[in-house]
């Protein structure tokens, strides 16, 4: 049997019975939906590893996912739904679409991009342009950030990209960032729906953390046939180990990037596990949750993990209580791996306390020095040609690796790009945290505005150990754009000043 189908039936094997046990585990209203979910994820995968070309795959996937935005409902909330699920059903991998006459190519065609075509355009048609809960163009604060960054960055490559390049830089850029953020901050008109969206996000993280466990114990990359079987030489197919042990990476395309989808999850998992109907499917989701995080082996997210897990106990019941009882629970473990044979490795395996990679710490102190001495000497719009003065940290593969998304930030666009992409970030935050404040504010509205704050949060931290490779700005941009809907959604409504004045709104809308 050919490699790519023996992974197909692996992925498959594993998927089925998550899907059944969240169709067990979550109440009998949300079994419809998980339907739907369990086959537009199973016929995605299965058509990105049968389909002989991303082309094929690329034309294909619509019609595909198309039957699954069915006329009842809203469509452009269950079309953002999809998104959040298929995202990571299929490696990011991709093909440049050959040009005409004096153009050698049009853009990248990826996973992302092929879905973001199927699923919010479309999504932006669908939706109304404006509504009690949908603020028009720039009517929300952390939109004129997502637009200052976005203009930031063309304008840096105006003075050396051609005028085809510019136009060819401006659309990609669009159809990663602005779009996702635009449809995951407008499209979702009731709070059930944003609800969904993260369950169908978590779902698919669990399945690629069992996948991931089976992948660290096969030493089998099991989503590398995909971008094979394409054709497609991807620069994400490196074995990378660590310790002697494969670092784990499912769909994702590296471990860093799985790490982070984890990540993320972990911090909505404290959202959707309110909806299980037991402790037992909860304990399962966490500890599913946990090993997949260990196998990726992606030391920056499980620091990401540790910081979000200790804001969401500060920021819950009892948060003495708990952090204590953390502290407890953490110096016990950490004595009993040090006394046990055989579990050494496991403080080895810890950042900064550890002796495995160390050599990774030196890499990053390294890059961290340079790139603040070229920073300060272009500090505001960015150094060009700056991997030109980085050629003593070019590694074994070959290339410079950045691994810390703000100083990329700062390096292409300067303090301006940086302040914009930050400001992005904490604007959106400071949404939340009003719902959270605010008494008005239903229960479930200040709980899911505390989880997405502190996600967040740990995402921010992770950056400073990330590139912003394969979908990391998709993800980042999506998660602003939910930040965005949950605080529209949950913020409540001003009451009139006056009776007679909600008399007179009640009329007018009848």
């Amino acid at each position: 049997m050919l490699a790519h189908l023996k992974a197909l039936i692996v992925i498959l094997a594993v998927a089925l019975p998550v899907f059944w046990m969240a169709s067990a585990a979550w109440p009998e209203a949300a079994r419809p939906e998980i339907r739907r979910w369990r086959w537009a994820f199973l016929l995605v995968t299965t058509l990105s590893f049968v389909t002989p070309s991303i082309w094929v795959y690329a034309v294909a996937m619509p019609a595909v996912v198309a039957m699954f935005l069915a006329p009842e409902g809203d469509r452009a909330e269950r079309a953002a739904v999809l998104w959040a699920l298929l995202l990571m059903a299929v490696p990011n991998a991709g093909a440049y679409i050959p040009g005409l006459g004096g153009i050698s190519n049009f853009f990248e065609m990826t996973h992302s991009r092929a879905l973001s075509f199927a699923l919010l355009v479309p999504a932006i048609m669908m939706m109304p342009k404006k509504g009690p809960r949908r603020p028009g163009l720039l009517g929300i604060g952390t939109d004129w950030f997502v637009l200052a960054y976005f203009v930031v960055q063309i304008a840096v490559m105006a003075p050396y990209a051609s005028t085809t390049d510019l136009i060819r830089q401006a659309f990609v850029l669009s159809i990663d960032t602005l779009l996702p953020y635009w449809v995951f901050s407008r499209a979702f008109n009731q709070p059930e729906a944003l609800t969904g969206a993260m369950r169908a996000y978590v779902l698919v993280a669990l399945i690629l953390s069992v996948l991931a466990m089976f992948e660290s114990v096969r030493r089998w990359p099991l989503y590398d046939a995909v971008s094979v079987h394409w054709g497609i030489d991807w620069d994400m197919i490196v074995f990378l180990e660590r310790a002697g042990f494969l670092r784990a990476k499912a769909s994702a395309g590296h471990s860093l990037m799985l790490g982070c989808v984890l990540l993320i999850a972990w911090g909505w998992w404290g959202v959707v596990r309110a909806e299980l109907k037991s402790k037992t499917w909860v304990w399962l989701g966490t500890l599913g949750l946990i090993a997949g995080l260990a196998a990726s082996l992606a030391r920056g997210s499980w620091l990401g993990a540790a910081v979000l897990t200790v804001l969401m106990l500060a920021m819950g019941r009892a948060p003495v209580k708990h952090l204590l009882l953390l502290a407890v629970g953490g110096v016990v473990f950490l004595g009993i791996a040090a006394v046990v044979p055989g579990m050494g490795f496991v403080i080895d395996m810890l950042p900064f306390v550890g002796n495995v990679d160390s050599e990774n710490v030196e890499y990053r102190q390294r890059l961290l020095e340079i790139s603040l001495g070229l920073i300060r000497q272009s500090p505001w719009l960015g150094v060009p040609g700056y991997l030109n003065y980085m050629e003593e940290l070019r590694q074994g593969q070959g290339i410079i690796d950045i691994v810390n998304s703000y100083l990329a930030v700062a390096l292409t666009t300067g303090v301006v790009g940086l302040f914009c992409f930050v400001g992005m970030l904490v604007s959106m935050m400071l949404g939340l945290w009003g719902v959270r404040r605010n008494k008005d504010a239903s229960p479930e509205g200040r709980h899911m505005a505390t989880c997405l704050l502190a996600t967040t949060l740990a995402v921010m931290f992770t950056l400073v150990t990330t590139s912003s490779i394969v979908v990391v700005l998709q993800l980042t941009y999506m998660l602003t754009g939910l930040g965005v809907s949950c605080a529209r959604l949950y913020r409540p409504e001003r009451q009139p000043l006056h009776p007679a004045a909600g008399l007179v709104a009640v009329r007018q809308q009848q």
